[in-house]
Order: structure tokens, then sequence, then C-alpha cells
């Protein structure tokens, strides 16, 4: 497509950056969500703090950031410092250079991160069943040798360009098996809840409400997933394409992999307050019928159906 390099980079920031402010909004409110409790807005005890998802939000947090103010200073080297022969061509097109690397590093980082968070969702939503999550978890350790071997070859080429002959096909192959996954543990996720939500009818203990609690969770996460697969998608056509908008398009995906991530924190948290923390029977037969009462809320409780459990209605955002 007709977009020269040097066009293809500036414009990365500047999406990078609208992208960017979105998901600080969505951040700070997520991690609110996750230090404090949903009714009165207090403090939570430690003990009551779910440390794994802070330190997600974090790592992505920290990551994209590094990314954009990476992706600043190397503007501002090639077109305000730079003086030398080729212009700003020139700093874009060295792979030896640490912000080529660093920004290089950032992205699939960041959407290996994203499917790993989903794969850890679909496996504790379907019991825990690593059979179920086997395949997504198969590409994922795929997908990470393949973005090692994507940034040794960056790292060798003569020229730092993302969409050169030899990293081409090594990128379009990372976004391929990125967006299967994406797919994948969300259709899988969304099948779980929508098999609970059925069940429930089948037993005439539905939410009555022309919205069930479970019914706005499968909406939350096909949404949310559905922002981060045509971020996906769109690198991948700009790969194909051979086009510089993939830096732009770069700049959009590692932004919306956080966005996701906090949007599904926050609906969740939502959620559990325009429920006013119900708790929902959820009857199966296993081999016997019984009855488990579970939080609503909690889309990862549902998890445990075939046990008999109480949880917490304070676990809804953070589980998810």
């Amino acid at each position: 497509m007709g977009v020269s390099l040097a066009a293809g980079e500036l414009l990365g920031p500047i999406f990078g950056s609208i992208t960017y402010g979105i998901y600080l909004v969505t951040f700070g409110i997520a991690m609110h969500r996750l230090l404090t409790t949903a009714d009165t807005g207090e403090w939570k005890r430690r003990s009551q703090i779910k440390w794994v998802m802070v330190a997600v939000s974090c790592v992505l947090f920290v990551n994209g950031t590094l990314n954009i103010t990476v992706a600043i200073i190397t503007i501002f080297h090639a077109f305000v410092v730079y003086r030398g022969p080729g212009g700003p061509e020139h700093v874009f097109t060295h792979s030896s250079s640490w912000q080529t690397l660093t920004k290089s590093f950032n992205v699939p980082f960041q959407s290996l991160l994203g499917d790993a968070i989903l794969i850890y969702r679909c496996w504790y939503l379907w019991n825990r069943n690593i059979f179920i999550v086997a395949l997504p978890l198969l590409i994922w350790f795929a997908n990470v040798a393949v973005a090692i071997r994507f940034l040794i070859l960056l790292g060798q080429a003569a020229q730092g360009l993302i969409i050169s002959t030899s990293v081409r096909p090594w990128v379009q192959a990372f976004w391929v098996m990125t967006i299967c996954i994406n797919i994948m543990t969300t259709s899988l996720i969304v099948l779980r809840i929508w098999m609970v939500e059925r069940q429930n009818k089948s037993l005439g203990i539905s939410e009555n409400r022309p919205r069930s609690t479970l019914g706005r969770a499968m909406r939350n996460i096909i949404e949310s997933g559905a922002i981060y697969t045509a971020a996906s998608i769109f690198t991948l056509v700009t790969e194909a394409l051979e086009s510089n908008l993939t830096y732009p398009a770069s700049g959009i995906e590692i932004h919306s992999v956080g966005i996701t991530f906090n949007l599904i924190l926050i609906r969740a948290a939502r959620n559990i307050q325009r429920s006013a923390h119900p708790t929902v029977s959820v009857g199966f037969t296993q081999p016997r019928t019984m009855t488990s009462r579970v939080d609503a809320n909690d889309i990862f409780a549902m998890s445990r159906i075939g046990k008999e459990s109480d949880y917490n209605a304070d676990r809804g955002p953070e589980a998810l």
C-alpha cells in the first residue's frame, strides 16, 4: 500500500498514543476494582486482593508504556536529532538499534501474555481440565518459538524492517496463531457459560430478567475478545499486504490487549453491582441430583460445577 516507511513509523506513535490513552483510563478503573470493594469502595484487605491479576495488570501497563515511550523517542531521534545520510529512514532501518528491538519485543510479548491469560481463564472455567485447552496451549508454545525466531532474525537483518523478506513469514505466522488462540479460547469460554445458563433455565432457576447475569457475562467476553481479535486481524492484513501500515497497526494491537483485559474486569464488577451480589443455585446430575450455590457474577466459579462450595461475591472481577 502507498505509505512510505517514514509515514508509517510516524503514524505508529500517533495511533498508539490514542489507544494508549483509552488503555490508561481502563487501567485506572480496573485497578480500582481490583483493590477496592465493589459495594463500599473501601480498600480491600491483603488477603482479599487477587495479586496475580494485579501483577498481570501491572506487567501489561509497564510493557505498553515502554513501547509507546520508545516509539516516541525513535520518532524524535529520526526527525529531529539525526542529520546524517538517508534521513529518517536510515534510523528506522537499523535493526541493531535498541529502539527497534525493544518495540519488536514489546508487541509479541504483550500478545503472548494476553493469550496466556485467555487460556488460563478457559482452563479455570472448564473445571481446570487441561485437555480442553490442550490445542490452544500447544499453539501458544509454538507462538513463543515463532516470536523468538522472529526477534533473532530481526537482530541479524541488515535492515530492521519487520516487513522484510526474511522476517515477514514469521510475523504472519505469529499473528495467524494469535488469532486462532483468541477465537478458540473465547468460543470455549462462551460455550461454557452458555451451557450453565441453559442448565439453569432447564431447572427453572435462571434469573427473572430479560438478560441474566450469565448472559451479560457472555456478551462481555464476546465484545471484549472482538476488540483484540479485530486488532490482530488488522495487523495480519497489513503484514500480508506488505504495507508500512503495519506500524500503526502494531501500535493499536499492543494496547488492545490491555484494554480487553481491563474491560472484562470493569464490566464484571459492574455486573456485581447491578445484581446486588445474588447467588444462583446450579443443579446438575453427577451421578445423583445435587445443587450447588454459586455466585452468578463470578464467571470462573462456574468451573467448579460438580462440587458443593460457596463463593464470595468479591471474587467476581478478580477471577476474570
